[in-house]
């Protein structure tokens, strides 16, 4: 034979090989339908009571489920539930991008004899089930997969890698106060404390009682309850905290009250305007969000209540406005607005009575001073204004607060008063 037949026959055959090769390795088109891509795991999540990740090079993670999720190794802490029931409910119905071979004898060309990643999956009736995770596949989208004890080869999409290839820091409950808010009794921010009334809205108890701003104490209640570490791989960075924590501005110390007890947290800022915090809930310094910082930076007037009434989206049945020396009575009367006896326009009362449910102060003072001006009543409750000089001092009806009104809202509730008309008659009926 011609040597040099044999030698172009022989390149051929190499060319055919790598590129058959390469096809078992390359990237797979989207299933055709569900027999290409069979699920790789099928786990009844309720059975599923422990999981275990191993990375090559690193410590394996152990979790184990109780009553709730926890980190048993290696370090033994509180897992984040919504991250692991993520993660439980990914591996129960755990999918494939593509079968690419039932009966594989040899896994080693796919990263699987020594895997990347294996995850073990416990049962609570003793079953385990223990998926690899090996090499990509060429275009780097999907990764090689198949479950011990299988010749299955399976590609899975990288998110499904990336969800399950977590550290014990990625795992770990990241809440600072991992308190129970629908248990939540009382919230203390410094010197002020807040407490619930028996409408269940929030109250300022001290420096002394006083009506707070329910949406803002409830957003303080948020943030906190959202309050969370920021999670770093970096021990070295980690290290640093409590130095870069004793060096740091005070911002705010919290407490909560719930069911368990009490928690606090305190938040102090770096000169990069980086935030650290002590919880008692934790053992350490973390650093957090500037969110919290933020909203533990506030004052005892940022939670007081500016608003004048709190008849909110209730109708009052009753308006009443008496100022320099006029007095303006409207009586509800089924579907009417009346004034001595005569029905009023509904549209001139109802702005009336949107002016009054909107009446909030601009600051607040420490006493009311001046002559009376003037007077508002809705429903049973009724504010008191005070005049001295160009400043305006309003009061709730046996209530000590006192809250400075803007000039011009005194003027425009008088006018609404005095713009309310009578009903046009009928128009006659014709003969």
């Amino acid at each position: 034979m011609d040597p040099k037949r044999l030698i172009i026959g022989a390149v051929l055959l190499l060319g055919l090989s790598g590129a058959l090769w390469w096809s078992n390795k390359q990237e797979p088109k989207p299933p055709a339908s569900a027999e290409d891509a069979p699920k790789v795991l099928e786990i009844p999540q309720d059975q599923i009571a422990r999981i275990e990740i191993r990375r090559m090079g690193s410590e394996p993670v152990v979790l184990v489920k109780g009553a709730n999720w926890t980190i048993d190794a290696p370090v033994k802490l509180p897992a984040d539930g919504d991250a692991m029931n993520g993660m439980a409910a990914s591996l129960a119905v755990l999918s494939s991008e593509r079968l690419v071979d039932d009966k594989v004898t040899d896994f080693a060309p796919y990263g699987l004899k020594a895997p990347i990643m294996t995850v073990i999956v416990g049962r609570k009736d003793g079953k385990t089930h223990t998926l690899h995770l090996g090499d990509s596949a060429p275009s780097g989208a999907a990764a090689y997969a198949r479950v011990e004890g299988e010749q299955r080869l399976f590609l899975v999409s990288t998110s499904t890698k990336s969800a399950l290839e977590k550290t014990w820091r990625d795992l770990r409950d990241k809440r600072l106060l991992p308190f129970d808010s629908d248990k939540l009794t009382r919230v203390e921010l410094g010197a002020i404390e807040f407490g619930k009334n028996n409408a269940n809205a929030w109250t300022i108890l001290k420096p002394a009682a006083m009506r707070a701003d329910n949406f803002a104490a409830e957003e303080l209640v948020r943030k906190l309850k959202d309050a969370k570490m920021e999670v770093t791989n970096d021990t070295g960075e980690e290290a640093s905290f409590p130095a870069k924590f004793a060096a740091a501005k005070p911002v705010g110390i919290a407490k909560v009250t719930d069911h368990k007890g009490t928690m606090q947290i305190e938040v102090r800022m770096g000169k990069e305007k980086d935030y650290y915090a002590k919880s008692s809930a934790l053992e350490g310094i973390f650093k957090t969000t500037a969110e919290l910082g933020d909203g533990l930076a506030k004052g005892l007037d940022d939670f007081r209540n500016k608003k004048l009434f709190e008849f909110g989206f209730n109708q009052p049945d009753t308006v009443e406005v008496k100022q320099d020396g006029a007095t303006y009575l409207f009586t509800k009367s089924g579907a009417d607005w009346k004034r001595d006896g005569k029905t009023i326009d509904p549209g001139s009362v109802q702005q009336l009575v949107d002016r009054l449910r909107e009446l909030t102060a601009t600051k607040f003072a420490a006493s009311a001073a001046g002559a009376p001006l003037a007077e508002y009543t809705a429903g049973k409750e009724k504010v008191i204004v005070n005049k001295l000089g160009d400043i305006f001092y309003a009061r709730r009806a046996n209530e000590p607060e006192v809250y400075v009104l803007d000039g011009k809202t005194v003027s425009e509730i008088k006018d609404l008063a005095a713009a309310a008309k009578e009903m046009a008659p009928p128009p006659a009926a014709k003969k």
